[in-house]
């Protein structure tokens, strides 16, 4: 809990929210990056955090199987 007036602690939370912001500005663009526009970068954003984990690994297998492939897209 943050007292009134502990702008230290206030300070540490906006940076700690700036951090977590770009970590999730990042996530969505790969997401609809690598997902070929198959989940628009405002879907991704709309995501819970377990959505976006799912995405990343459904997209990861899909990037596995086509490295597989014999005409790979990526």
């Amino acid at each position: 809990m943050i007292r009134a007036g502990d702008m230290q602690a206030v300070q540490k939370l906006i940076i700690r929210l700036g951090a977590e912001i770009r970590q999730l500005v990042k996530s969505a663009l790969e997401i609809s990056y690598f997902s070929r526009g198959a989940w628009s970068y405002q879907t991704v954003l709309l995501m819970s955090q377990a959505e976006r984990e799912m995405a990343v690994d459904f997209v990861n297998d899909r990037l596995k199987l086509a490295s597989k492939s014999m005409f790979p897209v990526y």
